[in-house]
């Protein structure tokens, strides 16, 4: 059964995602410190690759309780985010379907991976061999550190040209 999200491009398939996905790209921030956002704000980093632009979302918000999620967008198709790292937050219930994990809870930290037909409502423990995010228990702790896994994962090659700051609690 397809599930198709209206905010999805037609032209969204497999090998587009793969390919935004893996385009090595760099930061493009002049300043060569990075401020991380503090709790209950939000901000974006932005990437270029040889054909593409990106922004990194950092999003620090939270409604009920505090969350923590970065997110990797291609300005075309800026509504479709390719992937999304939950770091806190709640578990996710993975939809019904053909696909590994369908109909299944993923615990928190997660990630989601844009799919052509499920958007990006599908969530893979970050050991997962799809998900490619081995992180530890004490990088947990550490923003900057899940900061620089993250851009590592969406193919960000000057990563180490920038400082980080931030707050020095996660929470």
């Amino acid at each position: 059964m397809k599930i198709y999200y209206d905010w999805w491009e037609d032209s969204m398939d497999f090998s587009i995602i793969n390919e935004l996905i893996t385009s090595l790209k760099r930061i493009i921030e002049l300043n060569p410190t990075l401020k991380l956002p503090e709790a209950g704000k939000s901000d974006k980093i932005e990437l270029k690759s040889n054909s593409f632009y990106f922004w990194v979302d950092i999003n620090r918000k939270g409604r009920k309780k505090p969350q923590c999620t970065f997110q990797l967008r291609e300005k075309q198709h800026k509504d479709s985010p390719l992937l999304r790292l939950d770091i806190i937050g709640p578990d996710h219930p993975n939809p019904p379907g053909d696909f590994p994990l369908a109909g299944r809870v993923i615990p928190c930290p997660h990630l989601h991976i844009a799919h052509p037909d499920y958007g990006d409502s599908i969530a893979y423990p970050l050991d997962d061999n799809y998900a490619k995010m081995y992180i530890t228990d004490e990088e947990l702790h550490e923003i900057d550190t899940l900061l620089k896994k993250f851009l590592e994962r969406c193919n960000v090659g000057n990563i180490n040209d920038y400082n980080y700051e931030y707050q020095t609690e996660l929470l």
